[in-house]
């Protein structure tokens, strides 16, 4: 069995149940290092709201269930004889996460057709900022274009034209 989208939870079912053989590629894992060390340190974010950060005894709780997740996650991910992973990022915690396929866990980019690339014209050409993402609250798009929005008032220079500065927030808050 590969896994591409995620169900580490089914890996023990295949394996002992249907004699399978597991294999994944992770994109993003279940549970990350950073989300139980947002939670430790009662840090209000995507996955810790205000409502729990603030209050040490459901901090307390939170830390518990997700460390009692993050070890189930850890044996479920030990099922798996080949771990592929799409960035260091990932690779890291999965490391950190499954701890038994540590050892197993090779990381294999995404593919990308070069050539293309090497055929677009490098000059002239105006300046581009791309920022390629999925949108989940994590990536903090909102972030990403207050900051363009600062650099662009600190360094006006960079601005090719009002109306396609503007057009460009419009499209990404549309987007968002």
């Amino acid at each position: 069995m590969l896994d591409t989208m995620g169900y580490a939870f089914t890996y023990p079912l295949f394996c002992h149940v249907a004699g399978c053989r597991v294999g994944c590629y992770v994109h993003y894992p279940t549970i990350s290092t950073d989300m139980l060390a947002k939670v430790q340190r009662r840090e209000t974010g995507f996955n810790n709201s205000d409502y729990v950060s603030q209050s040490s005894s459901l901090s307390a709780a939170k830390l518990i269930y997700y460390r009692a997740f993050a070890a189930a996650y850890g044996y479920v991910g030990a099922h798996a004889e080949v771990v592929m992973v799409n960035s260091t990022w990932t690779s890291n915690h999965i490391k950190a996460l499954w701890p038994y396929a540590s050892d197993r866990t090779q990381v294999v980019y995404p593919p990308c057709n070069t050539h293309a690339f090497g055929k677009l014209a490098l000059r002239p050409r105006l300046p581009e900022i791309v920022s390629v993402a999925q949108f989940r609250p994590e990536k903090n798009h909102d972030l990403q274009l207050e900051a363009f929005a600062r650099l662009l008032d600190d360094h006006p220079e960079y601005k090719v034209g009002e109306c396609l500065t503007h057009t460009h927030f419009l499209l990404a808050e549309c987007c968002y």
